[in-house]
């Protein structure tokens, strides 16, 4: 079951009567928006001094449907928009306020509207809302900025792409996006950033001016030391055996590089030379192992052991039967010597 609300602030205009008429036309004419389908008891309510209302009961299925009908908030919201506007435009003898449209500015939820419609204030916000104007009001610079956010028990927190700001009092985090104060955020924030342009570009004059008064000092201290020829005559005895030092020092550099790439060469020609000795006792290797292997062919071949005889089958018969030729031999030599004995 869903329980909602329906109701409007009393009027001087009309009477009562026609008052409690109007506001069962818009409970129909709710019902049939939000729930066509469904089973729905309503009951006006008059006992309040300010307002009548009407409380609904709606079951969470259509009739002779198992599956729970609901409205997503868009559509929710879009159905409470269009009805308070048909309302404020048929009915102006009504003198009703627009609240549910007017959230699009003001950035209220659904329970501070209706907080808000109820008792005409959202205590919470509306302190964070006064006090940041209080904050934006007096400040002009960025230290001035801060000492009033922190005199207003309030901290300016920033995440990803949102600016919002935590009240000390509640622990609670509001947007200020949501309270309707990001425009005012920007134009205090331009004010401090030219505040902080117009600082920096004063103590950058101030660092100027500092530099300019040294070398001026630096410029009139030279002038009087240059007052006597035996100075200037020092100086360029000076200049001079600078030079020549300079000179000296470039020499050895050129002397100490060309060292440098003879080392290199040298290296380079060795590795060269042991790279061609190690290369020739590779071929000696190569021909002699060469040689064995032409002696070894030769060998099998006298001895009718070619590479393609050695793993027949033809040639381990002929082995075989040689064996057994020459064990029948060996026997019958042996019985002969014994024959020759005994005669």
């Amino acid at each position: 079951m869903y329980h909602e609300v329906l109701s409007i602030t009393k009027s001087t205009q009309i009477t009562e009567e026609k008052q409690k008429e109007i506001l069962r036309e818009i409970a129909l004419r709710y019902i049939e928006k939000r729930a066509n389908n469904n089973l729905t008891y309503a009951v006006l309510h008059d006992d309040k001094d300010d307002n009548f209302h009407y409380h609904l009961l709606i079951s969470s299925n259509e009739i002779e449907e198992t599956k729970k009908h609901r409205l997503s908030k868009a559509q929710f919201d879009t159905l409470k928009k269009d009805l308070e506007k048909r309302v404020l435009e048929k009915y102006p003898e009504l003198e009703q306020k627009e609240i549910i449209n007017k959230q699009s500015k003001d950035k209220l939820s659904n329970k501070g509207a209706e907080l808000k419609r109820r008792t005409g204030k959202t205590s919470q916000r509306d302190s964070v809302i006064n006090r940041l104007k209080t904050v934006f009001s007096s400040s002009q610079d960025k230290q001035s900025f801060f000492e009033n956010i922190e005199k207003e028990n309030l901290e300016i927190y920033v995440r990803k792409n949102t600016i919002g700001v935590i009240d000390k009092e509640t622990g609670r985090n509001h947007r200020l996006k949501t309270l309707g104060m990001l425009d005012e955020f920007n134009k205090i924030s331009k004010i401090v950033e030219k505040s902080e342009t117009v600082s920096n570009e004063k103590e950058s004059c101030k660092e100027e001016l500092k530099e300019n008064r040294k070398t001026y000092k630096e410029k009139f201290t030279i002038k009087r030391n240059h007052s006597t020829t035996e100075n200037n005559k020092s100086k360029e005895t000076d200049y001079s055996e600078r030079e020549n030092n300079e000179n000296i020092l470039d020499e050895k550099e050129i002397e100490i590089n060309r060292r440098k790439e003879q080392l290199s060469k040298s290296r380079d020609s060795s590795k060269n030379q042991e790279y061609s000795k190690t290369k020739n006792r590779w071929y000696i290797v190569r021909w002699k192992i060469t040689e064995i292997l032409d002696l070894f062919d030769s060998l099998l071949i006298q001895y009718g052991l070619t590479k393609k005889n050695i793993n027949t089958d033809n040639n381990k018969k002929e082995v075989y039967k040689r064996k057994q030729e020459l064990d029948e031999n060996r026997r019958r030599i042996e019985l002969d010597q014994e024959n020759n004995k005994d005669f």
